[in-house]
């Protein structure tokens, strides 16, 4: 009788590794996604959006300038913050965009790991079913042995 069991195990083990790598892949397929959709939301609209509030500031800054009066050419104060205003603002974008590609890495990453994980479950759920058809049959070895057959 324990053989019906082991069989029965061996069908369940196989049946729940399945679904858990099912699980976890959906997981997997669901950070690459996600992933895509931040590298495209920083390209369409946080990236524009940065540059465009730096041009308004450097304006801003341009204007402010102009209106105190101050002479604006090379080798002056004003000329020298403006410059200093772009080296920050270049800075600013290489930053942004550095970290929106190693978000999206990240996220890459993750889902490459789910995906071992899901092929580790069903590798698992094999061994396991494995294990337990032969459990199964040396059950009924045994049984056949005991009863004479063998």
């Amino acid at each position: 009788m324990s053989a019906l069991g082991n069989i029965a195990a061996a069908q369940s083990a196989k049946s729940i590794s399945a679904y858990n790598a099912k699980v976890t892949r959906m997981e997997s397929d669901y950070l690459k996604g996600k992933g895509e959709v931040n590298k495209k939301f920083y390209k369409d609209v946080t990236l524009p959006l940065l540059l465009k509030n730096q041009e308004k500031n450097k304006d801003q800054l341009f204007v402010n300038v102009l209106r105190s009066g101050v002479e604006f050419r090379e080798d002056t104060t004003p000329y020298d913050v403006m410059l200093e205003n772009n080296v920050n603002s270049a800075f600013n974008v290489i930053i942004a965009d550095y970290n929106s590609e190693m978000d999206y890495n990240d996220q890459l990453n993750q889902s490459v790991l789910l995906e071992a994980k899901a092929q580790g479950q069903e590798f698992s759920g094999k061994m396991t079913a494995r294990a337990q058809k032969f459990a199964a049959i040396g059950s009924l070895l045994s049984d056949a042995n005991k009863i004479g057959v063998i």
